[in-house]
């Protein structure tokens, strides 16, 4: 097991310092400068690149920055919030996405899993068919149609819902964005639930349980449930990381002041500090998240294990 566990962290490792990397090259290849105020002069921007060190070569530059990233310092804003943190503009923002993304999932998995268990102890049925039918346009129309179709229609035409975030009013605001990133969990959620439930209830200790008069209901929470839920469980993280780190369209149909709105902001200005950071951060929460699966995985099935060890 400890070898399990050392292999996987080295790989974590390993990816994540090529990830960086990569993130910072691509940067840095871009074309544009994050000083692309029309005010300043050529000599003025010079001054400005030098200031920065952004005249040094790149695998120069990526060394200070890995270095000083070990040290937590992340370097700082060039145009969005000039000689701002990075790390500063992500704390402000970061709760907001954090809120938004957490509501979506726990909506979009409650109602998910109620769906395809439902399907699922309906196989063939009208009950299935619909359920199926609607989890297949959840996942097929992007978050942002419904984002607009829900701005437009409840927020614009009904006047139900705020149309833009508001701080001061943070429930009813988030209301529209919550349900919006939460189909696709929903319809996820529902569709994978459907499947590994219909996978159990045709198993052989399921089909005894039922031979030996076993109520529906026992048969739903001591097998079904039990033996379905952990690859639902797996799903549920990797689209969890995906709704922590915010959505950059939905966030900005809704003026919503989150990572997934500096993301875009910052892409836009040519921030580049702030782009590698954001990019580095999502990419380290799904690599993380990923070792965590993958050693419960060692932990709770040996041939995982063992087959990690060869």
């Amino acid at each position: 097991m400890k070898k399990y566990i050392i292999k996987k962290l080295v790989l974590s490792v390993v990816t994540l310092l090529l990830i960086i990397f990569i993130l910072f090259l691509l940067m840095n290849l871009m074309p544009g400068s994050p000083f692309n105020n029309p005010k300043l002069t050529p000599e003025q921007k010079e001054i400005l690149i030098q200031s920065y060190g952004l005249d040094k070569p790149v695998l120069q530059r990526f060394f200070i920055y890995l270095g000083n990233m070990f040290k937590g310092d992340f370097g700082v804003s060039y145009s969005l919030s000039v000689n701002t943190p990075v790390l500063t503009l992500i704390r402000s923002r970061l709760p907001v996405s954090l809120l938004i993304g957490i509501s979506a999932m726990l909506l979009g998995s409650a109602a998910g899993l109620i769906v395809g268990f439902l399907a699922a102890f309906h196989q063939g049925k009208a009950a299935d068919i619909v359920c199926m039918i609607l989890s297949v346009i959840g996942i097929s129309v992007p978050s942002y149609i419904i984002a607009i179709a829900l701005s437009y229609f409840v927020g614009f035409r009904l006047k139900w819902l705020p149309l833009l975030y508001d701080f001061r009013n943070p429930v009813l605001s988030g209301i529209m964005p919550v349900l919006a990133l939460s189909v696709m969990v929903m319809s996820v959620i529902a569709r994978f639930t459907r499947d590994e439930a219909v996978s159990v209830l045709k198993s052989d200790y399921v089909m005894f349980a039922r031979s030996q008069g076993m109520s529906g209901r026992t048969i739903l929470f001591h097998y079904v449930i039990r033996n379905s839920i952990m690859q639902v469980i797996t799903v549920m993280t990797l689209l969890l990381v995906g709704l922590l780190t915010g959505s950059l369209v939905t966030e900005q149909i809704f003026s919503i002041p989150g990572i997934g709105f500096l993301l875009s902001s910052a892409i836009s200005a040519n921030d580049y500090n702030v782009v590698i950071t954001l990019s580095f951060m999502y990419a380290a929460i799904y690599v993380v998240a990923r070792l965590i699966l993958d050693i419960l995985y060692g932990i709770i099935d040996p041939r995982v294990r063992l087959g990690g060890e060869r």
